[in-house]
């Protein structure tokens, strides 16, 4: 039984290891080029259509006092 109990805690030791281990960005897969692209593309289209929208004036209410 004390076989047991040492392996449990073996392996408990080795998952607090693997917990406690550095992880940086860098680990991660980079974004592709084209996605990149993609969004920037979007984004421009985005501001070209609010910079195109004509703002609305507050004042300009058709009610009279």
């Amino acid at each position: 039984m004390a076989w047991l109990a040492a392996l449990i805690k073996a392996v408990l030791e080795w998952l607090t290891s693997e917990v406690k281990k550095d992880t940086k960005a860098g680990d991660a897969d980079t974004v592709p080029q084209s996605l990149k692209e993609r969004w920037r593309d979007r984004i421009n289209r985005q501001l070209e259509k609010e910079k195109n929208e004509t703002p609305k004036d507050p004042n300009s209410d058709d009610t009279s006092d």
